[in-house]
Order: C-alpha cells, then structure tokens, then sequence
C-alpha cells in the first residue's frame, strides 16, 4: 500500500503552473510549489520540477479515453492540491484552480526571480479582453453585480465578444416581393454576477449557460464569430459567418407553427429565405408540395424547366399569362380543349403555316372570318385594313353541306386564282351578290360557269359583259326580257333550238355581217312592225319555199 495510506501525514500545497507539455499527455502540469521549490531557476530549473497530476470531478470517467479532459490549466495558473507521497513531496496532485487580481505582467529576464511565473511571459493576460489588476473570471459573468450595500452597479463596457456580436449584426434583410425586411435580433446578454456559468477557452471559443433571473440564456459561440444563442423566450439566432454543412442520414423533419394567438389571427408559422447566390438542388426521388394558399415568383432572369416525362397543370380557377417578349412552343402533336368560348386577339399580323393540311371544324356551329376596317384608314394614306386574304400555292376547296356565302357589305370580294383554276361548286344552289358595289367576275384564259339546273345573273343596275368571242349553246330555251335590247357585235353567230326576245322594243345593229343559219324552221314575228334596214344588199337564201306575209 501507499506510504499516504499509511500514515496520517496529508500534507497540502499550492503553486504556479509552468509546464502543461506533458508527454504523456495525461493533462499533467509542472508546477513550482510554494515553500517546496526556490523562486530562483538557477537552483531549480522549471524541467526538474515533478509532473503534478491533475484530479477531475466525479461525473468525468477519467478512464479508457471517458470523460472530460483535464487540460485546463495554463502556464502561469495558481493551483493546489496534496502530495499523495507525503512527505516525499514527489507526487503531487493538482485538486484545483485559484483564481486571483493579477497585478503584474510576467517578467522572466532575470532567472533569479522567474520563478512562479509563465516561462511564455503570456499569463496573465494584459489586452482588451482581459487585462490586470481585475479579476480572473471573465467578464460575461460578472457584467452585472450588487456590492456589499446591496447596491448593483454595471461595468462601463459591454464584454468585447458582445460588444462585437452588435457591431456585426446583420441588417435589412429584404423579403421577397416587397414584404419589407429583416433583422438579426441583437442579443439579449445582461449577466449579472453570480448567475452567469461560462466556460472560456484560450483562443476565445465561448459557451454560456447565464441563469440571469429574467435574462436566461445559452450561448455557444465560436471565436471566429459563429454562434448559436437561444434568448430568454426560447427564440434562437444561429450564426455562420462562413459555410454550413449539414449531412442528415435519415429523415428530416421542420414544422413551422403558428402558436401566438391574436385578434388578427394567430401569429408566426412563416418561413422568410433571402439567398444572395445561386441554389442548386438535387432531388433523387419525388417532389410533392401542398400550398393551401396562393404562390407568387418573381424571376427577374430566365426560367427553364426540362421535364423528361410527362406534365400535368390543372387549374380550377382563370388561367392567365402575359409575355413582353415572343412565346416558341414546339411539340409533337397538340390539343387544345375548351367547354366555352375561345378567343386568341393579336395587335399585329397572325400567321398560321402548315407544311401539310389545315382543318378548321366546328361541329352544329358557324366558322367566320372577320376583318373590320381600321378606325385611322380614312386618315393616313396607304393604310389599307378590312381584307381577307386566302393564298393557296395550289388549290382552294370551299365546301359546304348547304350554303356557302361570300359577303362583302361595302367592298369588294375578289377571288384570283394566279396560275391554276379556280373552282367553286355547290351540289345545291350557290349566291354570289353584291348589296352595293360591283362584282367582277375576270379570267385571263377560260371562265366556266355550269349550272345542273338554273343560272340566274341578276342586278339592279349595269350588267356588262365583254368577249373576245362568245359562243352561246343552247339545248332548250332562251329568253330575253327587257323593255328595251340593244345588241352591238361585229360577228355574231346564233344557234338555237328556240329564241323568243319579249319586249318594247328590239333593236340589234351589227357592223358587219349576221348570218342567221336555221336548221329547220326560222321564224320572225312581231305585233307591231318589223324593220330590217341595211346600208348594202340584203339576201335571202332558201333551200325551200319562200313565204313573206
């Protein structure tokens, strides 16, 4: 057994930490001992003073790598403890730390009096941290304090980790879309002695647990100025001043809840995201959102989306889209489906191209093409409006079950076809009518017009026809009424079965010859007088009988 246990001799002492390099690192220390080691290092150098182990409290396992290391103390560090030898003085156990005022820097120039000093001449410390003549606790946790009256009285400062997390606060953060804007909450630090529990490391690594009646906190903070504090009402501000990494290897989950009832409503439950850089996500799975109120974006640059699969976008509700620029949609095969009326309005030029076959269908309705004149046509020369123009390369086919009309209510309706035929037919009847203007009807080559049944070509005013020559044959009947007939031709060569002209008056006048050439029977009446006159001869030729009346 130990001598220590076998005597009564627990002899205690107290010293000053010069070495913590212990090369066993078991959080061992030199420490020159008072009344045990001269204050002179000539006598008794700082590497001849025994390694002084440290002891550690009983919630720490202190074995096979379990519990809290021991490495507290710095050089320069008071300390006590017991020798567990004894009077041999050679083993002694370092219990604790005595915090003191400092009042001198060390100053080891002179090795006679080194001694009991930091052989670093860092501790105690001499900044605006930490400096002499003022306690060894740190400042967070005696900011506040009462005296010995009772009086409570405050430092002139704020602690410089404090005074530094206010001056770096981040400011106006702006909210999407306008909704104002931001702030990181200032901390709510008011420590007052002796409720602020603190552990501060050397390099200024920080971690409060400030048990303030009224300002309770917690506080990790890193000495880069990274910190998470969480403020006397459970609200809590997280820091990074540089990245963030986050790996969850399983599920995450974040519920945003509203818990703060008021008369307009319940207060919280939202989520305010400002990213001053890009975002990139990557999700191997599936997306599935529920937005039980409504979605804004603002996108101030381009926006494209690639969908591999299919898309769905169902809308109970209006569908609107406004586009300053142009709009390119190319697909497959397209469908647009709608249960009420479809309209599509363009301020300039509408153009529909198809390299194959245009249908335009409507099932039991009316299809019209519309084009109204322009208010300002009357005002600025060469603005033309109102036309419809239908071009094909080949040909046009109008087809209807029943009517097909062409209408044109003050202008014209012309209908060219450039260089192949132009055929307009109808199994039943087809109008062609003018209310007001004319009607052209121009072919550069050949114009047929063929009935099934009648032809009529009616006006109100001047009908005129012009030929180069014109043949005209007649099956049955042809009949001419009008209170007066006026016919002028240089040739003119008749053959009919039957030619009846009823009217006031009949004048026909020819410039040069009329031959009228009956097969059968030729016969000229009149109920008044007939006249033929002629500047020349006039012959009368018969293969038969000659009867003048």
């Amino acid at each position: 057994m130990h001598e220590l246990f076998k005597s009564n001799s627990f002899i205690w002492w107290q010293g000053v930490v010069e070495d913590r390099k212990d090369p066993q690192r078991l959080g061992r220390c030199r420490v020159r001992i008072f009344g045990y080691h001269d204050k002179d290092k000539n006598l008794i150098p700082t590497a001849q003073l025994p390694w002084a182990s440290p002891v550690t409290p009983v919630n720490s396992a202190s074995t096979s790598g379990i519990g809290e290391t021991p490495v507290g103390p710095v050089p320069g560090t008071h300390v006590f403890g017991f020798f567990r030898d004894g009077e041999n003085a050679q083993m002694p156990v370092i219990m604790g730390t005595i915090p003191g005022i400092p009042e001198d820097a060390p100053d080891v120039s002179d090795p006679s009096k080194a001694g009991y000093q930091d052989p670093g001449e860092r501790y105690p410390l001499d900044t605006d941290e930490h400096g002499l003549d003022e306690s060894d606790v740190t400042r967070l946790a005696r900011y506040r304090w009462e005296n010995e009256e009772g009086v409570e009285e405050t430092e002139d400062e704020l602690p410089p980790v404090v005074q530094d997390k206010i001056d770096n606060r981040v400011k106006n953060v702006p909210v999407a879309n306008g909704h104002g804007s931001y702030s990181e909450p200032p901390t709510p630090f008011d420590a007052k002695y002796p409720y602020n529990h603190v552990i501060t490391s050397e390099s200024g690594h920080i971690i409060e647990r400030d048990d303030t009646p009224g300002k309770e906190r917690t506080h990790d903070y890193h000495r880069s100025g990274t910190f998470t504090e969480v403020h006397p009402f459970g609200t809590k501000v997280a820091k990074v001043v540089r990245d963030n990494y986050e790996f969850i290897l399983g599920d995450n989950y974040i519920n945003i809840k509203k818990l703060i009832p008021s008369d307009e409503g319940s207060l919280g439950g939202n989520l305010f995201l400002n990213i001053e850089g890009d975002v990139y996500e990557f999700v191997q799975g599936n997306v599935e959102r529920q937005v039980n109120g409504s979605v804004r974006e603002m996108i101030r640059g381009n926006y494209d989306t690639f969908v591999n699969g299919d898309r769905t976008i169902g809308v109970s509700g209006s569908y609107a889209e406004s586009i300053n620029g142009d709009m390119t949609v190319e697909c497959f095969n397209e469908l647009f489906h709608t249960r009420g009326k479809s309209k599509k309005y363009s301020e300039d030029e509408v153009t529909i191209d198809s390299a194959k076959t245009i249908n335009i269908t409507t099932m039991g309705g009316n299809i019209g093409l519309y084009s109204i004149p322009h208010a300002v046509g009357g005002f600025f020369p060469g603005v033309k409006s109102g036309n419809v123009f239908i071009n094909a390369g080949s040909s046009i086919s109008a087809t209807a079950r029943q009517n097909l009309n062409i209408i044109s209510t003050s202008g014209s309706v012309a209908l060219n076809a450039q260089q192949g035929g132009l055929s307009l037919l109808a199994n039943r009847s087809m109008l062609m009518k003018t209310s007001m203007g004319e009607m052209v009807v121009n072919a550069a080559t050949t114009l047929d017009m063929i009935s099934g049944m009648n032809m009529k070509l009616e006006t109100s005013a001047l009908c005129t026809q012009r030929f180069g020559s014109l043949d005209t044959l007649i099956d049955l009947s042809h009949f001419h009424k009008s209170p007066s007939y006026v016919r002028e031709t240089d040739y003119d060569t008749i053959n009919t079965s039957t030619r009846i002209v009823t009217g006031s008056s009949l004048t026909e006048v020819f410039d040069s010859e009329i031959n009228f050439l009956s097969q059968g029977d030729y016969f000229m009446g009149s109920n008044g007088g007939t006249k033929i006159n002629s500047s020349a001869n006039i012959d009368i030729t018969t293969g038969g009988l000659l009867n003048l009346n």
